[in-house]
């Protein structure tokens, strides 16, 4: 329900994995050193964009954020399976 990805990785990109993921993507964290990606993350949806070094408390705030928005999708996927009974 929830990917905390990195942009650079060895042999791909954050960007290739989630272009590998099937829609609906689930919510999305990028944690990288690169602030010259955020533009194009947030082009994939992503939630946030922790930019290295980050706090405790700014990495709690996304990841709640993040747990949060991933109830809220469980819930609209729940009720629409509800009413299609």
């Amino acid at each position: 329900d929830i990917v905390l990805l990195d942009i650079q990785m060895p042999e791909v990109s954050g960007f290739d994995v989630l272009r590998s993921i099937a829609s609906p993507w689930p919510q999305i964290i990028f944690i990288t050193a690169y602030d010259q990606y955020a533009i194009e993350a947030f082009s994939f949806h992503a939630l946030d964009y922790l930019l290295k070094p980050f706090s405790d408390e700014r990495f709690y705030e996304g990841l709640a954020r993040a747990k949060e928005m991933a109830h809220q999708r469980q819930a609209t996927d729940f009720s629409t399976k509800v009413l299609q009974i």
